[in-house]
Formats: C-alpha cells, sequence, structure tokens
C-alpha cells in the first residue's frame, strides 16, 4: 500500500521562499540533518516547486537502474555550454551518443593516455622541487587544475595545439566552468544577455572556445589517421547499427561537455586526497610503504595499478566523504513508486551522493576518514548503491575509469617525491559549488622524501 506524494514528510518552510534559504546557505549539512530527522524521502518546498530528495540505496538503485528511463535529466542553464552531450541529453539521442563515445573510454584506450598523466604530473612535480627548496607554500587546488586541465587538453587535442594555444583553451574552460559555478545556488543572477562584466567574459570564453574546437574538427576531417586522441575517436565514431557518423555540432557538444565535466571533478579529488592525508598520517604511511613495495621509487604503469590496493581504497574514501557531483536531479517521465510513497509525473527528484554515503544503516562513524571500509571483503557486504560517486546504472559516469586512472598514477608521483604538510591557519571546508571543492583555499609546504 503506497501513500500520495503530498504524505511525504519533510521540514516546514518560509512563506514564498519554502526551504530555499535553509538550502543555499548550508545545503550539504541541512540535507544530512533531513535524513536524520524525516528518513529516506524527503519533501522539500521551493516557494512555487516542491522537490524529493531521495537518500536510500534502494531508491537510488530504482532511479538509476531499475527504472532509469522513466527519470530524466533537465539541465536547461547547461544547454548553451554543453548543447547535448552525455550530461544534459535523454532518450534515444542520449543512447545513440553513448555507443558512439563508449569506445573512446575502454580500458585499453585510457591506458595508452598513462604516458600523458606520467608526463604531465612530471612538469607540475618539476615545479614543487622549486617550493621544496625556497620552503614556499603553495596552494594545492591550483596546482590540480593546471595539471587535469594539461592532461584533458592534451588527451582531447594531443599535437594540434601547441603549448601557447593550450594554456589559453584551458584557461578559457576552467574560466566557463567558475563563471558557471557562480551561477549556482543564488536566489537571483541578471539574464546572460545583460552586459555586465561576468557575462560578457562569460561570452568572450565561450566564443572563443567555439572557435577553436570548430576549427580543430574541421581540419581532422581533413586529415584523419594522424592523431591517437579523444578528438580524433569522436571525428571517426560511427554507429555500429547504421554506420553514420557525429555532427560538428554533436562534437562541439561532446568536448565541450568532457573537459567541463572531467577535469575540475579529478582536480577537486586529488586536492582533497591530499588534505586528509596531511591529517591521517597513518594511512600516508600505509600508502609509502605499498609505493616502495610494489613501486621502489619509479613511476607506476598501468599495469601496476591492480598490486596499489590500499591506494584505491584511499581514493574510494575521499571519494565516498567528498563526491565532486554531491547533488543532481532528475524529472520523472511517469509517476513511480519510491519506498512507500507514489511520486507523480513531473516531480523532480533529487540525488545527493554526499548525503547517502553518510547514511547512518550502511556508513557507521561515517564523518570519519578511514580507507578500511573498502577492504573487498567489507565492499562485497555493502550495499551496491551506497556508494556512487560515479553514480550507477546505464548513466553511471562515461569517464570514471579515465579519472581513476588518473588519480591512481599520479598520488604514487607525489609521494614516492614529496612530504606534504598543512599549513597552519587554512581551514579546510566542502564547497558546494557546481562540484565539492575543498575550500576556501588548501594551503601547503613539501620538502623532499
Amino acid at each position: 500500500m503506497t501513500a500520495p506524494a503530498s504524505a511525504i514528510p519533510g521540514p516546514r518552510g518560509l512563506p514564498v521562499v519554502g526551504v530555499g534559504n535553509r538550502l543555499l546557505s548550508d545545503p550539504l549539512e541541512f540535507m544530512v540533518r533531513l535524513q536524520r530527522h524525516y528518513g529516506d524521502l524527503v519533501k522539500l518546498s521551493l516557494g512555487k516547486h516542491t522537490m524529493y530528495l531521495a537518500i536510500h540505496p534502494d531508491m537510488i538503485k530504482r532511479i538509476t537502474q531499475e527504472n532509469w528511463k522513466n527519470y530524466i535529466k533537465r539541465y536547461p542553464t547547461m544547454e548553451e555550454i554543453l548543447g547535448q552531450g552525455l550530461v544534459t541529453s535523454n532518450g534515444e539521442y542520449w543512447l545513440r551518443q553513448r555507443r558512439l563515445m563508449q569506445p573512446a573510454f575502454h580500458h585499453q584506450r585510457i591506458a595508452r593516455m598513462a604516458e600523458i598523466m606520467v608526463e604531465e604530473a612530471e612538469r607540475m612535480l618539476a615545479r614543487w622541487e622549486n617550493y621544496a627548496r625556497s620552503g614556499k607554500p603553495f596552494e594545492v587546488q591550483e596546482e590540480m587544475m593546471l595539471l587535469t586541465q594539461q592532461i584533458i587538453v592534451r588527451t582531447m587535442f594531443s599535437s594540434s595545439l601547441n603549448d601557447a594555444e593550450a594554456h589559453t583553451i584551458g584557461k578559457a574552460f576552467n574560466d566557463t566552468l567558475n563563471w558557471v559555478a557562480g551561477q549556482q545556488f543564488r536566489w537571483w543572477q541578471p539574464p546572460r544577455s545583460w552586459p555586465t562584466p561576468g557575462n560578457l567574459a562569460y561570452r568572450r570564453n565561450l566564443a572563443l572556445l567555439e572557435r577553436t574546437v570548430y576549427r580543430l574538427i574541421e581540419e581532422r576531417r581533413q586529415r584523419q589517421g594522424e592523431h591517437d586522441d579523444l578528438l580524433e575517436m569522436l571525428v571517426t565514431a560511427r554507429d555500429a547499427e547504421t554506420g553514420a557518423q557525429m555532427s560538428s555540432q554533436q562534437i562541439r557538444d561532446e568536448v565541450m561537455t568532457i573537459f567541463l565535466a572531467g577535469h575540475e571533478t579529478t582536480a577537486g579529488t586529488l586536492s582533497w586526497i591530499i588534505h586528509l592525508l596531511t591529517h591521517h598520517g597513518d594511512a600516508e604511511r600505509k600508502l609509502r610503504a605499498e609505493y616502495a613495495n610494489v613501486l621502489g621509487g619509479r613511476n607506476p604503469t598501468p599495469d601496476d595499478l591492480p598490486k596499489l590496493r590500499y591506494s584505491r581504497m584511499v581514493i574510494d574514501e575521499t571519494l565516498r566523504l567528498y563526491p565532486p557531483t554531491w547533488i543532481l536531479s532528475r524529472v520523472l517521465v511517469g509517476p513511480d513508486t519510491l519506498g512507500d510513497y507514489e511520486l507523480p509525473a513531473g516531480a523532480t527528484v533529487a540525488l545527493s551522493p554526499y548525503v547517502t554515503h553518510r547514511h547512518p544503516a550502511f556508513w557507521p562513524n561515517a564523518e570519519s576518514f578511514d580507507p578500511e571500509r573498502f577492504r573487498p571483503e567489507e565492499s562485497e557486504r555493502r550495499h551496491k548503491f551506497a556508494y556512487v560517486p560515479f553514480l550507477a546504472g546505464p548513466r553511471q559516469c562515461i569517464g570514471n575509469n579515465f579519472a581513476l586512472m588518473e588519480m591512481q598514477m599520479v598520488l604514487p608521483m607525489i609521494l614516492q617525491r614529496f612530504h606534504v604538510s598543512a599549513v597552519p591557519g587554512y581551514p579546510v571546508r566542502p564547497m558546494p559549488k557546481a562540484t565539492l571543492r575543498p575550500g576556501p583555499q588548501v594551503w601547503v609546504e613539501v620538502r623532499r622524501v
């Protein structure tokens, strides 16, 4: 027997704004408290609109796997930037694009990108040598953003851009992402058509990106087979059923999606890992012992990664505590049942990996950093949908293996060369923007091992 959506429990809000003010002021703590007080499905009044927060892993399974076609994405504010890329598209169009994109993220193809990851990490660590000699502190998230930016530009475009062009394009992508992040969780922002300084800079960056991406696409169409990168895969991909290829517009949308969805998430997680290790010496010592045993001081290769078990546990525990995609939403096409309640067509359902990853029934002492949670025997016993940093089901993030490999390659390179310590007086907290960044800044010092 199910109850109507009107019976779903939730907090009482203020006139006009509902609970929007509380959600905007401290969304992470507010949503965690909601689960503790109201349970696993919570009704949130947002003034004229109502949103339902689904928290229990059974509900995550229902939304992302069992009845995923009934839950569509609707992100109109992102479509100007991402078009109809994998993050924003739905239905048969999305399915066709996913089939075309999948080979670009095959495990063997990603493994070939490991060399670029190592080369760019070497360039970053060369800068760190100067920091170590001078004793000068630096902001680690800025370093990680530059690293992942360079990796994604090179894996996407290889040698089609020189260093100066790659830097310019990377900065334009990054500034566009920061602008989007600044639009999130505000009561009001001026329409994009208004000539504000922020809007004008956004327009300039978007125009630069589109000119460059379309130029590179056309150059590739004329000179196919000369590169081994993601753009080459997109230009040459053919639908297995129809033989059709992507249009230039479709390729543009996927290039924008891969970059904007791919590089900040990895940079943020690497920054969180460094921050956590500076405060958890036991975990750092275990990592160093594992790296010494498996790698002996050399750089990792993809073949080494299965042996770096504790390293992967540290990454997984960091993603549990601070999943980059901390909240997302779906819109119901038709009615559906979640738990004991019937939701109507058109309802907006929010998922929060941040909250689900703290569910007390599945994560004891959930706020503590404990990589041992991800020992194989522990993970085997746990609900499969209690840990969803990349979501799950057919719409699981297509770049999850790329991101995991990048983190697994970079982390041992850092720790085999440097001791990293936090600079006192700079507290770090989660910053829930477009992704869950550590902030306001993560200041560290390094010294040679």
